[in-house]
């Protein structure tokens, strides 16, 4: 896969990136009206965060969004765990989650891995020869791979809440 390909397939993730976030916006604002949710409410989990800590919230998001729109298309490469990578340590450092790296770094290789293994899987059942038991094999990984992306994805925001929880109650005890 040369250059212009991955950042042809970059520009296509963020566009996707972009309809998906409209879409959000669009159906939490129904929600919010049919429900009559105020907007206070709605943005509650982001009280008491300072910017980094929103950045690294957001940074989390949009490498959760990249890898599952790596796994919808089949496709891993080095550039694309570089550009995880990046996501996830500025996410961290932003947090100031600085124990979590190693982790976080672990799981996003393990991550990485799982959509090459996912890729090899369909290129060979696709190549040798159509196979109901290793399409059903390969959508049950798929299912399973993205609920596993779905929880690093809560447990790493967890955790910046948490830290940020944390943070606070001491700025308020030095307060005291």
């Amino acid at each position: 896969m040369n250059l212009s390909d991955v950042l042809y397939n970059l520009v296509g993730f963020t566009v996707v990136a972009i309809i998906f976030l409209i879409i959000l916006s669009i159906t939490l604002r129904f929600l919010s009206k049919k429900f009559s949710v105020d907007k206070i409410k709605l943005y509650g989990i982001f009280l008491n965060m300072n910017n980094n800590t929103i950045l690294s919230f957001s940074l989390i998001s949009i490498n959760y969004l990249f890898l599952v729109w790596c796994l919808i298309n089949f496709q891993m490469n080095y550039i694309y765990v570089i550009f995880s990578f990046i996501l996830i340590l500025l996410s961290d450092i932003f947090a100031k989650n600085y124990k979590k790296i190693p982790l976080n770094i672990i799981n996003l290789f393990i991550e990485c891995a799982s959509i090459y293994v996912i890729s090899i899987l369909k290129d060979y059942i696709f190549k040798e020869g159509f196979n109901t038991l290793l399409f059903i094999v390969l959508v049950l990984v798929v299912i399973f791979i993205f609920l596993y992306f779905t929880y690093t994805m809560f447990r790493s925001l967890n955790s910046i809440v948490k830290l940020q929880k944390d943070l606070s109650l001491s700025k308020k005890r030095v307060k005291e």
